[in-house]
């Protein structure tokens, strides 16, 4: 039987991690819905050739790149750039998560 703190290293970098995939659903929806409604366009070519192609392909690769993206910075924890790295994707996902609700309310 495996203990769940044992698999938890960092607490803190644990839900750094958890919040980040949170937001990158929530970006991923919302930006479905922008582009539905004609206010704002897929910033980056693969993922908006993606989302043109099929809505649920890009959902599932977007959250599985930043899953395993987050994963691998959350094994190499240990590491000061690994730490960095998942503090960097939170602060990113916070920034646009709030471009998203910008674009709700101005738009």
């Amino acid at each position: 039987m495996v203990k769940t703190g044992a698999l938890v290293q960092d607490s803190r970098l644990f839900a750094y991690m958890l919040i980040a995939l949170g937001m990158s659903g929530y970006d991923a929806v919302a930006t479905m819905q922008h582009i539905g409604r004609g206010v704002a366009a897929e910033g980056n070519p693969l993922m908006d050739s993606l989302i043109q192609q099929n809505a649920l392909l890009f959902f599932a690769v977007k959250m599985s790149a930043t899953a395993l993206g987050l994963m691998i910075c959350y094994n190499y924890s240990h590491l000061r750039t690994a730490r960095f790295g998942i503090k960097g994707i939170f602060a990113l996902y916070s920034i646009i998560c709030v471009y998203h609700v910008l674009i709700v309310f101005m738009g």
